[in-house]
């Protein structure tokens, strides 16, 4: 998931620990290829950006703002997300370092916001772009505070060619099923499945949705007013995740060390048959394997047709509230916002466009996910839905699922260290 961090900026506690995540991001000067920018100008201005879309993917972008404004460049950063990521950005706004531009997630809305990092931009014009659905990520009390263009949507990707090979004839439609196919994949000496286990999964989020939030959409609110609790809601979703998938050796604590661009690699050379991922996977399995046969299908549940991806709106672009440079800040997002910012956007990131008066193209991968997951709502990521100390409990949820793969504790005990987590956070 390309997401979103628990770092109570509020409490901005272990800045120690958070700066170890700093030295994964890197900078250059991306002017050269935007024309004359800055180079000479007295007037020039260069603006600093913190992304975690790599600098490949932001270059059509960039590219194509400083064509229309010649007197800017960009001090380009980035950090891979998560984690990473939001380590890097705390450790900067703690340290008054921030970057002008910044990206805010789920993981760190509220600390951003909360700590009043981020610039109000709600009366802007390009605000008016999003789509009504996407705003309340990004928003506090009303007003919003980055600016997001982008939804997406994730599942499973799958390998036709290895399914064929182990005689798997269709998608599997079931939880049940989805087991067999993995078994019947092993059988035939292919890896199964690699699932990122360095963050919450996204077999985690599906489970979730599909057997507990379709019985019950606002479960969630629930927790937080402490109507339930995160072992009634999680427990089976967790059971289900380590009988089938840990019992039957599908996932071994050997993965546990992957990362998410071993994983899409693995993907890509044909060597795994099967991953989670979003579309910011495919430009990397197109260039590894452009003739690769593979699609996308939601996390199986119960009973077949109509479960849930993951999925959320798209991370959002905010200004540091105290950038002296806000002019050309706000004029970059516009230009994020407009049809050419858009097509840019897109075409670097391949990420799926939902911004009002515009139609994403998808790949044919994600086609059916696009429509059946991200147009119709099925769709859960729970750090969006978690509406406080969404970064301790995701890091919580990763560490106990990481315990309960190396046999350490049960989905029992998982499940009840969220409600640890949430009292423990809650009392600070």
């Amino acid at each position: 998931m390309k997401k979103v961090s628990k770092l109570t900026m509020v409490g901005l506690v272990s800045l120690s620990v958070i700066a170890t995540g700093c030295s994964s991001g890197t900078s250059s000067d991306a002017n050269s290829n935007g024309g004359n920018a800055a180079k000479g100008s007295e007037k020039g201005v260069k603006l600093s950006l913190l992304s975690w879309n790599n600098e490949k993917e932001m270059k059509p972008v960039m590219d194509g703002f400083m064509a229309q404004n010649p007197n800017v460049s960009f001090d380009f950063q980035t950090a891979p997300p998560v984690k990473d990521y939001i380590a890097k950005l705390q450790t900067m706004l703690l340290s008054d370092s921030a970057t002008d531009l910044f990206i805010i997630a789920a993981e760190n809305r509220n600390e951003v916001i909360d700590g009043g990092y981020a610039l109000d931009l709600t009366n802007q014009p390009f605000v008016q772009t999003m789509l009504d659905g996407n705003k309340p990520m990004l928003s506090k009390n009303g007003k919003v505070y980055a600016f997001t263009q982008t939804g997406w949507v994730g599942g499973l990707f799958y390998n036709k060619a290895l399914f064929k090979k182990a005689g798997i004839e269709q998608e599997p439609q079931t939880w049940n099923e989805f087991i067999e196919a993995c078994k019947k994949l092993k059988a035939a000496g292919i890896i199964p499945f690699y699932d990122n286990m360095q963050d919450v999964t996204m077999m985690h989020d599906g489970l979730f949705a599909n057997l507990t939030l379709s019985g019950d959409p606002n479960f969630d609110e629930k927790i937080f007013k402490g109507e339930k609790t995160f072992e009634q809601g999680w427990t089976e979703p967790l059971k289900a995740f380590k009988t089938g998938l840990l019992d039957n050796k599908i996932l071994t604590a050997d993965m546990i060390g992957l990362t998410g661009d071993q994983i899409v690699n693995e993907f890509a050379l044909g060597n795994v048959a099967m991953f989670t991922g979003g579309p910011w996977s495919i430009n990397t399995i197109q260039q590894a394997n452009p003739n690769l046969a593979y699609s996308m299908m939601a996390i199986p549940g119960p009973k077949p047709g109509g479960n849930y991806y993951a999925g959320a709106p798209g991370v959002g672009f905010a200004v540091n509230s105290k950038t002296k440079r806000k002019d050309e800040a706000l004029k970059f997002i516009e230009y994020l916002a407009s049809p050419e910012g858009l097509k840019k956007f897109e075409e670097g990131t391949g990420a799926i466009i939902t911004a009002k008066g515009y139609e994403s193209k998808v790949h044919p991968s994600i086609e059916k996910a696009y429509k059946e997951g991200l147009l119709q709502g099925k769709f859960y990521l729970p750090m969006v839905s978690w509406s406080r100390n969404q970064e301790a409990l995701r890091n919580q949820l990763t560490i106990s699922t990481q315990d309960m793969v190396v046999g350490k504790i049960t989905p029992e005990d998982a499940a009840k260290s969220l409600d640890k987590k949430m009292k423990e956070m809650d009392k600070k």
